[in-house]
């Protein structure tokens, strides 16, 4: 009798311990688009690194997963969900009523679009108005932003050229190549910390847009995201992670 008890104790003993372990080697597997500083970018290492990559290293251990980026191009991002190549999409990336159709999402940040011109305002922007009539503007192709100027090209003529990814279009504004840059207010805080001096707001748009951590609709993950950031914000992860990478504090509210 104490053999079969001892015995089927190891047993017990061996199967949590092999419970523990597969939680512990659970992988948190999402898409990203890392050309959107600095919520996502490549450091000079080859790594994929920013406040999107520790808020989702952190994010995964509050359910005891380790994260893993999945490097993806934007528009490819809701796709990538979808086609199950990954849990979730944590890359700057907008709610927006059309991607709630596809996804469920949960938010963690409040942003504002900006327009970002060279040091000094030469071309005087002073908004989606006709101060914009004839200059070249650049912006992140894939995303709403192009969407939204591609509307506004039907009101003001300006010449509009896409790029692949948010650093290539704000290289164009600090190479003196083009005159306005549609992006965030956490993106100019990275270019204006990596190129003192070069470039300057022009104008903040009143209306806020929303980042957000995607997933599939139905999918228990949900659930466990949306836990893990009300946590990440109680602590306080997601203050010292906008510390960390200049992002404006009242993104956070």
């Amino acid at each position: 009798m104490r053999k079969t008890i001892l015995v089927l104790a190891l047993v017990a003993t061996a199967v949590a311990a092999g419970s523990a372990g597969a939680r512990r080697s659970a992988t948190f597997t999402y898409s990203t688009d890392p050309s959107f500083p600095p919520m996502e970018y490549v450091g000079s290492s080859g790594a994929i690194k920013g406040f999107d990559i520790d808020m989702a290293s952190a994010l995964a251990k509050t359910f005891g997963a380790t994260a893993k980026p999945l490097k993806t191009a934007f528009p490819g991002l809701i796709p990538a969900l979808s086609a199950k190549k990954c849990v979730a999409v944590i890359s700057g990336i907008f709610v927006t009523a059309d991607r709630l159709k596809q996804a469920g999402a949960a938010s963690y940040m409040e942003t504002h679009r900006v327009f970002i011109v060279r040091a000094g305002n030469p071309k005087h922007v002073t908004g989606p108005n006709s101060s914009l009539k004839g200059l070249n503007v650049v912006v992140q192709a894939g995303t709403k932003y192009e969407v939204y100027l591609k509307a506004l090209q039907k009101k003001v003529s300006f010449h509009l050229q896409s790029y692949p990814g948010d650093n290539d279009a704000a290289a164009q504004i600090i190479l003196g190549r083009a005159d306005v840059q549609l992006t965030q207010d956490t993106s100019f805080a990275f270019q204006a910390k990596a190129h003192p001096g070069k470039i300057q707001l022009a104008y903040t748009f009143v209306a806020k847009d929303i980042f957000g951590v995607y997933f599939r609709k139905g999918d228990p993950i949900g659930a466990q995201v949306r836990a893990g950031l009300a946590k990440l914000k109680a602590n306080g992860t997601l203050t010292r992670l906008a510390a960390k990478y200049k992002i404006p504090l009242k993104d956070l509210k």
